[in-house]
Parts: structure tokens; C-alpha cells; sequence
């Protein structure tokens, strides 16, 4: 009963994941065409992805420590060395599932470090140019009187009437 039950939260969390991957290679096709309003789409999505996957957590391991239990194991053993005794013997399903939870969290892994670069490097850009813009910005260009144009900063004059 209570293998069959992890089992159960095991797919479930499997395509939670699933979906969660889905939306992190989204999320980097929207960062590579800038495309604000889907990442902000994304974003949410991520969001709400994240917090099923963590209402899931307690769940599974609570599941997994109850199981545990009654395999001899610590009651705070993880779910892979659970899955290797059960698959020991004879039950493959729970391990044969965990096998593809780790390859999924693998990938996102990598995902979400490629999108969080992309973002680090496309913040950094945007601060650079905004810097530049500003900085182009405060400058005039005055024609002088040695017949070229020369760079001065813009400021405040106050002008005396009485002298």
C-alpha cells in the first residue's frame, strides 16, 4: 500500500518537474528573442510550478520515511536508496521513475543556470548602455570658437542681471 502511494507522488512530482523544464526552455526562447511580457508569463508559471513541487515534498517524504520504516531503513533515508532496495527486490517501478525525476532535476539545473546567465549578462548590458545613454545625455556638443565642435558638461547657470 504504501509503496503504491509513493509510487503515485513519485508521477506526480515527476510531471511537475516535467512541466517545471517545459517552462525553464520556454523561458530561455523568450530571453533569446526579449520578449518581456512572456518571461513575466514565465516567471508565474515558474512560480506556481515551484510551489506544487514543494507542497509535493513534504508529502514524499513523509511517504518515503513511512516506507523506510518498514524496509529497515532510516527513517530519513532518501528516496534513491529506497528505490535501490525495493528494485533489490524485484520492485523496478519506484527506481525506474526516480532514475528519470534525477535526470529531469539535472536538467533543470542546467536550464535555469543558462537562463539565470542570460539574465546576468543581459542586466549587465542594459546598466552598461543606460550608463553610456546617461552619460551621453548629460554632455552638449557647442560648437567653438576654434572651429570644432567641443564636449562640454551641462549645467545650472545663474546669470546676474545686475553685473
Amino acid at each position: 500500500m504504501e509503496l503504491k502511494k509513493l509510487i503515485e507522488i513519485v508521477t506526480v512530482l515527476g510531471v511537475l518537474l516535467d512541466d517545471l523544464l517545459a517552462v525553464l526552455e520556454r523561458e530561455t526562447a523568450e530571453m533569446g528573442v526579449i520578449n518581456v511580457a512572456a518571461m513575466a508569463d514565465s516567471n508565474r508559471d515558474k512560480e506556481e510550478l515551484v510551489k506544487k513541487i514543494s507542497d509535493q515534498d513534504s508529502v514524499l517524504k513523509h511517504a518515503v520515511s513511512v516506507l523506510a520504516a518498514r524496509e529497515g531503513l532510516a527513517p530519513d533515508a532518501p528516496l534513491g536508496a529506497l528505490a535501490e532496495l525495493l528494485e533489490k527486490k524485484g520492485s523496478v517501478e519506484l527506481h525506474a521513475k526516480q532514475q528519470l525525476m534525477k535526470i529531469t532535476a539535472d536538467k533543470i539545473q542546467r536550464t535555469a543556470a543558462l537562463n539565470r546567465e542570460i539574465a546576468e549578462k543581459f542586466a549587465s548590458t542594459v546598466s552598461t548602455t543606460l550608463t553610456l545613454i546617461a552619460r551621453l545625455t548629460n554632455q552638449s556638443n557647442v560648437y567653438g570658437s576654434s572651429g570644432g565642435y567641443q564636449q562640454i558638461r551641462t549645467g545650472a547657470v545663474i546669470i546676474n542681471t545686475e553685473a
